[in-house]
Parts: C-alpha cells; structure tokens; sequence
C-alpha cells in the first residue's frame, strides 16, 4: 500500500529526521554519575573507588539480549589483554527478578572473569540512558570523565571499541574532574498511518503522531536530580499532550542512598512487589512505564542493610471508569537484612498496599511478608538462593480475607564444564497486581510469548537446564525441561516444556544458535483456551562476517501449535514466523528486511493479514545516536509490565524512530 503522507506530516519527519542527522556532542568530558552494585559474590562494588586512576568500561547487558550476548567474548578479550595496563570492566546485569537466576550460570559456562553487577530495577540504567536501549556501552578515562558512548552493537563495532581503548590507556595529562554534569536524552518516535480503518475507527482520523520522551539528569558528586517530559502530538486533525512524566532528586552517600520523586523497586525476586520499565524493541509504543511516586531511604552499615519506601502508582482508568481524576494506588514497606561473612545475606521484608477500585484483579488491600536467603558462593561449585512469603489479601466485594504464599528456590551447580541451574516454585493465591514472580517458562522464547503460565495463582513447578561447553571449539551444548502443575479448581492445567540446542562461534566474530523445543499443556477449561495443546517451536540466529566492518545477520522464530480445548466445537489450530534479514556495516549503518507470518485467529479477525512485510534503515550519527526509518507492518502484540498487560494493535505505515544523546 503507499503511503501519502499530508505535508504537515512531511514537514515533521523532516524535522525529525533534521534534528537526528545533527545532533549534539556525544557525551564526553562529563563525569559519570556514581554508583554502588552488588557483584555475584554479594560484594558492593562502587564506581566512584575506580575513577580517576583507570580506564573504566561500564556495559550494560542481560542474558536475554542477543546483542549483548555477542558483545561480552570481546569485552573478555579486552579484559585479558589490558587489565595489567589499567583497563577495569563493570558488566552490568539488567537481568528483572524473572531471569536473574540465569546471570551466573550464563558467566560460568563461557569463563568470564570481569566483574558482572546486578542492577535488577534498572535504576542505574535509567540514569546512564533513559530509553531503556540494550546494550549500552560506556568509557571512562583516567580523569574520570565519560570520553566514549556506545549505544548497540553490531559486528565489526568491537575494532573502534578497541582503538578508543588503546587511545585511552596512553598516559596524557590529566583534565579536569567536572563538579556538575548536566546531560540530556532524548528518545523520539514519529508514525504516518496508512491502515484507514484504525485511523478512523480507533484514532478519529488522527493519521500521524509523534511521541516524545526528553531526559535531563543533573549530577554533582553524590546528588542527583533529573526529570522527563513527554509529548504525545496527533495531527490532523490537531491534538497535544504534554506531561512531567518523571522527576526526582538522589543522595548517594557511601552508607546511606535517599530518593525522593519517581522509582522503579523490586523485592526479592518479585513475589510480592516489582515494578520495572519493560524493554522495547519496536519504538517508543512498546514502552510499558510505571513507576512509584514517593521516596526511598536505604542504609547500609558493615553487616546491616535496611529500606524503607513508599509512595503511589498511578494507574491508568477503566474505559468504563467516569471519574475525572487518576486512579492512584498506595503502596509502602522495607526490609531489614544481615550479611553473614563468607556464607550469604539474609533479609526480611514487608509490603502493605491500597488500591483504588478498578483493576482485573480487584483487590482492595493487601500486606505481605517475605524472607529472602541468598548464598552467592560456596567454594565455587554452587549458588544458592531462596525466597518465602505469606500474604493476606482483600477483595472489593467479597468478605472473606484470601491468604496466599508463594515459595522459590534456585540452585545453581558449576562442574568443570558441565553448568545446572535448578528451579522450583510453589504459589498459592499469588496474583497480586503488582507482583512479577519467576515463572521458570523461559522468556527468552518470544515467540511463545501468550503460552507462559503467568496468569497461574495456584501453580506447583520446577525446571531444570544444562549446560556443557567446549571450549576448544567454541560451542556449547544445552537443555532445559520444566513440569508446572495447576493445583485442582475451576481451571486446572498441567505444563511440560522441553527444549534443547547448540551455540557456536566461528573466529572472533561469526555466530550460529539453533534451538528446537515441544511444549504440552493439558486443560479442560475455556479459560486456557489459546494455550492448552501441543506446540512444537524451533529458531535460529546466525551471523557471517564478509569484510572486517560488513557481517550479514538472518535470525528466524517459529511455532506450531494445535489445540485440545473444543471451543465451539472447533479446536484451535495455527502456525506462527518472525524472520528478519539484516546487513550491517559496522559502525555506521545497518538495513533489516523483516517478515512475520501468523495464522492466529486473535490476528485474523482484527486484521484478516496473515503476512506482515517492513523494511528498516538504522543510520548511527555518533555512537551514542541514531535514526530509524521503518516502512511496512507489524502485527502487534501484547506487552505486561507493573500489573499492567496492554495489547499494542498491528501497525501498518511509515515510522522514524531516534535516540540522541547531549
């Protein structure tokens, strides 16, 4: 279909695209905002004892971002080679308490010995980049000001990365530490919609949008304070939103850290409170953002750790709902934890909240407690971690008082070359609103997304993955099966999943991941209507190098699912591609061919469009910025984060996405 854009919308992607192809300076000669992490071994690493005296490089990354994956073999190189000379490497987890389990069995099975920190609420992140945009890459030199950015990584991006290194270990004199830092984000999406039906029944003939996310962040040693503006603008005809989204001010001493103003939190490993940014991979409309408005005190004392928050969640209204003003959520708690040297960290927590009517749940109070243990290391063979919590809950309209618990255990072994990560959970009524517990079904399986068992409250699982390597010749062999158990109700199920495949790596560059797996779920409710049934998936991602700054990327997902839940006397049966193609030149440009194909009904009666056909150009200005032209469609999907689940509607035209760093 063409696209003929009105000249108001012309006009602004010309400006868009403008503002990207000249933006400002990348961050440089800026000093790096502090901060203190906890490493795999339950230490507390601070950026602020490595500054002035080395080369610092921070990545930030997680086990599920292939990207990231493929950067980290090179930071090992450089950490090999240049570490005696003066190179320290702060690999910064962004792994939520869903995945976090993943993080230490993923160092053991590749030999990675640079430090990697856990940042689990992307507090750190949201300071360095706001956007959310994995993997993010910082040098820092001698005198302890950001010299280099990096946002993304393609292959080929590692040569520059290490001539700035090698450029920055050279002694030079020193300049001068900056005591204030003002620095700017910004993230910018502009969309021309070409599907007339969704303009005119779903956007009241709005054709083109842009949205618009402007980061400032102000830091002098230990304080900080930063905001954010949103813009939402619909032309023709002409509609404008403009929102303070965020803001907040920071004091980051050595034993005490205050917040106060927006923050994202997690408990433990999420059973009874979490709240993150989910991660976008389309563009700004993919960005599930909530938050707790209220402040956060945490002190830490030689053995002793206490947290104290609280504040409000604004969450957004019904459509039935006809109050004028925002629905907002109370919520508030802390724990109390003590450190046993050489064994692990032991901590008790409680979370109270009060929720305004409203929500699919429909709770109306609800306080947990919880005891968490974690045992990082023992005699480098094993880690272990667990976490017990009882709740007690109120529902609008009912009398009785629910109780629930949640139990999760993981344990993770280390055998030479053979890696076991074991996994066991145990829920009862878990299905508070703001709770985001391990779900053990692997979300590193997008394309089984809608199948996960997230939607359980009453579950009984476990999982079980190996991993074997050979380092010799660079591969690596893996398994995961898991068995998830509805307990008897009105909805029971049972889940086994099984999945296995090979990693490989040619040279220093070349990369090849086959995965092939079979899920089975057994229902007899409507309920798990578009989940019960066999599904058989499989996927595949290779990388060829061609010249030193040319590679060329194919990455294909796929499912097959058929239905045993009768739904009109009819069982559900579809199939399901994601595929894209991608050239890159290395670190400049790349261009992606993508082609998703779908028989789901959800699709089909929305759209009636079984293949969707975009095409993208991603130009990098500096290597902190760039610009994203996309062109075709996409079918949508269904994003949850913060209690909050929304269904993103196919999309079908012309759209610029950029990220610019001042």
């Amino acid at each position: 279909m063409r696209v003929c854009p009105s000249p108001r919308a012309v006009l602004a992607a010309l400006v868009l695209a403008a503002a990207a192809a000249f933006p400002a300076a990348p961050v440089s000669a800026q000093t790096p905002v502090d901060f203190a992490l906890k490493d795999l071994e339950g230490n507390t690493v601070r950026l602020s004892d490595y500054l002035g005296k080395n080369v610092v490089l921070i990545d930030f990354w997680a086990t599920w971002c292939v990207p990231c994956c493929k950067e980290l073999p090179h930071f090992q190189r450089f950490y090999d080679a240049y570490k005696d000379k003066g190179l320290v490497i702060l690999a910064i987890s962004e792994d939520g308490p869903e995945t976090v389990a993943l993080i230490k069995p993923y160092i053991k099975r590749y030999n990675y010995t640079f430090p990697v920190l856990l940042d689990t609420d992307s507090k750190v992140l949201a300071l360095y980049d706001p956007s959310v945009v994995l993997p993010l890459t910082l040098l820092i030199d001698r005198s302890g000001n950001t010299a280099k950015v990096h946002q993304g990584y393609s292959l080929g991006d590692e040569v520059l990365l290490e001539k700035e290194i090698l450029d920055l270990l050279e002694p030079r004199e020193a300049e001068a530490r900056r005591k204030i830092t003002v620095s700017f984000s910004d993230a910018l999406l502009f969309r021309h919609f070409t599907d007339r039906d969704y303009v005119d029944l779903i956007r009241g003939g709005r054709k083109s949008q842009i949205l618009d996310q402007l980061d400032l962040v102000v830091s002098a040693g230990d304080y900080l304070a930063g905001a954010r503006l949103d813009s939402d603008l619909d032309f023709s005809p002409w509609q404008a939103d403009f929102s303070l989204a965020k803001r907040f001010v920071e004091v980051n001493k050595k034993h005490v850290n205050v917040r106060l103003g927006d923050f994202y939190h997690t408990v433990g490993r999420g059973l009874s409170f979490s709240l993150l940014k989910t991660f976008a991979k389309e563009g700004l409309e993919y960005i599930i953002d909530t938050t707790v408005d209220g402040g956060k005190f945490a002190f830490n004392y030689k053995r002793l750790t206490a947290e104290v928050f609280g504040g409000w969640i604004d969450r957004e209204k019904s459509s039935a709902s006809k109050e004028d003003n925002p629905v907002r959520d109370r919520v508030y708690g802390g724990s109390l934890g003590w450190a046993f040297p050489g064994f692990g960290d032991l901590k008790v927590n409680v979370v109270r909240s009060d929720l305004e009517l409203g929500t699919s749940l429909g709770h109306q109070n609800a306080t947990m407690e919880s005891v968490t243990l974690d045992v990082p290391n023992l005699k480098d063979r094993a880690r272990l971690f667990g976490e017990f919590m009882l709740a007690q809950k109120k529902k609008y309209y009912q009398e009785d008082r629910i109780l629930g618990h949640g139990l999760y255990l993981e344990s993770s072994f280390f055998l030479n070359a053979l890696t076991l990560l074991f996994e066991f959970k145990d829920y009862k009524n878990l299905d508070f609103e703001y709770n985001r517990p391990p779900l053990l079904e692997s979300e590193q399986l997008p394309v089984l997304a809608s199948q996960f068992a997230n939607i359980s409250k009453d579950i009984t699982g476990a999982s079980l993955r190996a991993d074997y390597n050979f380092p010799k010749i660079s591969a690596l062999l893996f398994a995961k099966a898991t068995y998830q158990d509805d307990r008897p109700g009105h909805a029971a199920r049972k889940i086994a999943h099984v999945f296995s495949g090979l990693e490989k790596r040619f040279g220093e560059t070349g990369w090849l991941t086959v995965l092939a797996g079979y899920r089975r779920e057994n229902s007899t409710s409507l309920v798990f209507y578009y989940s019960a049934g066999s599904t058989f998936h499989y996927q595949g991602n290779v990388n060829l190098p061609m010249t030193k700054k040319l590679s060329l990327e194919f990455d294909l997902e796929a499912k097959s699912f058929r239905g045993s839940v009768a739904f009109g006397a009819k069982y559900l049966n579809y199939a399901e591609r994601r595929s894209y193609l991608s050239l890159h030149y290395a670190s400049l440009w790349n261009v992606t061919l993508i082609y998703d194909y779908t028989t789901d009904p959800e699709i089909l009666t929305y759209k009636d469009k079984k293949d969707w056909i975009g095409a993208q150009l991603e130009i990098k200005f500096s290597q902190g910025s760039f610009l994203r032209i996309y062109y075709g469609s996409n079918k949508g999907g269904v994003k949850c984060a913060g209690g909050v689940c929304k269904f993103f509607p196919p999309f079908e035209g012309f759209r610029i996405d950029s990220n610019l760093r001042f």
